[in-house]
């Protein structure tokens, strides 16, 4: 259902908009609105900004969803299932950085497991492009090895080491690693692992998978000072070089090191290619240890963001945050802190117009999780990250803003100087912050129609219209 009012002669009108109201139980204009394919395809950084293949600014917001890397596999008990895709699609998610394990991709030295890809990966990656969810994938660690009571580095890298299993054995394994510690065939690990990405960059040359994200939150503790200059960024040219020449041409999500999340200012360098994401994990105030709790300090948050900005503006790299989250056990007032810092965190990436993945959706739960193992939302987290948003604009936004007490939307773009940007312009409208209806004022120009089966907004600019362009959601009243 859907009409434009006009204000009878001699009335003042509200501004010089056009209020359409739609109604999410109809699909507005359906014929115009089942043509708009929202999957974000094509995704690439002009250096300022993720595009997707019709030159539109793309906004990824989404979640990381973890479990491959620890072995939680399709089938399993609480393992990954497509119902979840489902889930995440309704709560405007467009886009899961997926973390897998070197540990499972070469079992043993030289032995590259493609029923691996085909069996596990495969299957994940297909559900999310069923449900027009874009993937990065990323290779994690986590206390580095299963020989140091972690998951990551395959075992037989660290086998027979002495390593113990805990966290310093970890910061031993991970050091030997970078210093250019030999495989059982001679060979260099650092070697294997980019085998191990050359084999999964040729397997995922494109469809969904729009990005790749080369290690988890990398370190040398026995060499804080110049691993970055010295050591991760000679790694990362490297690393590009293989997948590029795999025949991968998707965007690169760059970690800094992990004294990044402790807020230490980082120093990212260009790479010798200019499709890239700066990819942070910005956890403000709990350095993303479960036992610390978002403090409230907004003022924190904001001063990592700017951080983060400048270190992408650095590298000539788009800012796209990989993780931020916090614990969501109910018990001592962490999950109360967590939808602060969500609140706050999301705010924040609005006022920089960046994308983003919550850490984290677990199918089998988990302390960061923003689901139970039943898949129950917990607490008001998915309400707080369920907002309107533009997920693809044909121009370049401005302005977006979100008030989750009044549930109003507001979104201001520009077009684009360049002329690249091809209309629709695409925003996810959360159904479930509108059971009674909304309404959308737009400015002179600009034509607005809502497919509500999948929540999107479908913006258009008619012929003549002026460059600053304004869409306003507000409840029906």
């Amino acid at each position: 259902m859907c009409h434009s009012r006009l204000d009878p002669p001699g009335r003042a009108r509200p501004s010089s908009r056009v209020r359409v109201r739609a109604i999410v139980v109809a699909i507005l204009f359906p014929a115009l609105a089942a043509a708009i394919d929202v999957r974000p395809t094509g995704i690439h950084s002009d250096g300022a900004r993720l595009r997707d293949r019709r030159g539109r600014v793309a906004l990824l917001r989404g979640m990381n969803y973890s479990g491959l890397e620890f072995g939680n596999f399709p089938g399993a008990p609480h393992g990954p299932e497509e119902a979840d895709f489902a889930q995440m699609a309704s709560w405007g998610v467009n886009v899961v950085r997926l973390p897998i394990a070197w540990n499972y991709l070469e079992p043993a030295p030289g032995v590259l497991d493609r029923g691996h890809l085909r069996d596990v990966v495969d299957t994940v990656v297909g559900w999310a492009r069923r449900h027009d969810i874009a993937v990065v994938i990323e290779f994690h660690q986590f206390q580095w090895s299963p020989c140091t009571g972690g998951n990551g580095a395959p075992a037989w890298t660290c086998a027979g080491k002495g390593y113990t299993m805990d966290a310093n054995g970890a910061v031993q394994a991970q050091h030997d690693f970078w210093a250019g510690a030999l495989a059982p065939d001679g060979r260099p690990l650092v070697d294997h692992l980019l085998d191990a990405w050359h084999f999964v960059a040729r397997r995922y040359r494109g469809g969904n998978v729009v990005g790749f994200d080369f290690l988890n939150e990398p370190l040398d503790l026995f060499d804080t000072m110049g691993f970055e200059h010295d050591t991760l960024y000679p790694f990362y040219r490297r690393a590009i070089d293989v997948v590029r020449r795999a025949g991968a041409r998707q965007t690169i999500f760059l970690e800094p090191p992990v004294t990044r999340n402790l807020r230490i200012r980082a120093h990212p360098e260009p790479v010798g290619d200019a499709n890239l994401a700066y990819a942070p994990h910005l956890y403000a105030t709990t350095f993303g240890l479960p036992d610390l709790m978002y403090t409230g300090n907004r003022a924190a948050v904001t001063a990592d963001y700017d951080q983060a900005a400048v270190e992408a503006a650095e590298q000539g790299a788009v800012l796209w945050v990989g993780e931020y989250g916090g614990s969501t056990v109910a018990a001592g007032g962490f999950l109360a802190a967590t939808e602060l810092f969500l609140m706050d965190s999301l705010a924040e990436q609005e006022a920089h117009r960046v994308g983003s993945g919550f850490w984290a959706y677990f199918p089998s739960d988990n302390t960061f999780s923003i689901v139970d193992a039943d898949g129950a939302e917990k607490g008001r987290l998915v309400d707080i990250f369920a907002r309107a948003y533009p997920m693809a604009t044909a121009g370049i936004p401005q302005t977006i803003g979100w008030d989750p007490e009044a549930r109003t939307f507001d979104f201001t773009f520009v077009d684009d100087p360049a002329g690249e940007a091809r209309d629709p312009t695409t925003v996810f409208v959360p159904a479930r912050h509108y059971p009674g209806g909304f309404v959308v004022d737009t400015s002179p120009g600009v034509r607005a129609s809502f497919d509500a089966r999948r929540s999107i907004l479908v913006v258009r600019r008619q012929d003549g219209s002026e460059p600053v362009h304004e869409v306003h959601v507000r409840p029906a009243p």
